[in-house]
């Protein structure tokens, strides 16, 4: 279970990653206009779920 938990986290840190490269325009297609503030809550909310996955996962309660 240890493998799985710590494949959730880095996943989970990968999509904030990927969020905060849309937000920076990095990884929207040139031909796909999108926005600046479209874009920007994209991004935000990739990162946001990103981030609770993280918490949620780190912070669960250990079985004994």
């Amino acid at each position: 279970m240890q493998i799985v938990r710590y494949v959730i986290l880095v996943l989970s840190a990968g999509a904030m990653v990927f969020g905060a490269l849309i937000m920076l325009g990095v990884l929207v297609p040139v031909r796909f206009e999108l926005p600046g503030p479209y874009r920007i809550i994209f991004g935000a909310v990739i990162v946001l779920y990103g981030l609770y996955r993280f918490v949620i996962t780190f912070n669960r309660p250990r079985r004994p």
